[in-house]
């Protein structure tokens, strides 16, 4: 990582912890939710610092600063769409899972409780010959996702909210979310490696 990037990082996360202490557990989802926006633009502003000749910007520096090499693995929004999407308030367990068969997303989705029959019946047409499945389920913080896409830089899988309102500063209890988005098999990297 690049001292410009680090330096970014550190600030990112002092900026946080000052968050922490001034909200305590009363406002616990803001700062986490904080984070979670500082983290994900700061790559996108170290783009410069990075960069390998002849990679592109948007593919220049992944997330955690990381630099894949110029002839790195297809980078950008690797899904053909959601199979299944649900957020509400409450937190979700943090859960992350690439399922390449019918058995392992009755397996995911019997995870959910009382979700599991929606979520299998979102994925029944799912043909495991062509597709995989991303699971995933995450606490939100204040923002009440309404869709979510996922994104591959190298072997990095991350995933992404869709358009939604603006969090407010404060709420009683975070959002949680479980997504289960379609992936063409040629798209996913053969050892994918899941952001926090």
């Amino acid at each position: 990582m690049r001292p410009l990037a680090l330096a970014g990082h550190q600030l990112v996360l002092a900026r946080h912890h000052r968050l922490m202490a001034a909200f305590g557990r009363r406002g616990r989802a803001v700062p986490t939710a904080l984070l979670a926006v500082a983290l994900t633009a700061l790559p996108t502003a170290c783009v410069g610092q990075g960069s390998s000749a002849g990679a592109s910007p948007s593919t220049a520096v992944g997330p955690g600063g990381t630099v894949p090499a110029a002839t790195a693995s297809p980078s950008g929004r690797i899904d053909t769409g959601l199979a299944y999407f649900h957020s509400a308030a409450g937190a979700a367990p943090e859960v992350r899972e690439v399922i390449r068969t019918r058995g392992q997303l009755t397996g995911f989705a019997e995870r959910f409780g009382r979700r599991a029959p929606d979520i299998t019946a979102g994925a029944s047409g799912t043909d495991f010959s062509r597709v995989v499945l991303v699971g995933w389920s995450l606490t939100t913080g204040c923002a009440h996702w309404t869709s979510a896409t996922l994104r591959r830089s190298g072997d990095t899988l991350e995933l992404r909210p869709g358009p939604h309102a603006t969090p407010p500063p404060e709420c009683f209890a975070p959002y949680g979310a479980v997504a289960v988005l379609t992936v063409p098999r040629e798209r996913m990297p053969k050892h994918p490696r899941f952001t926090h």
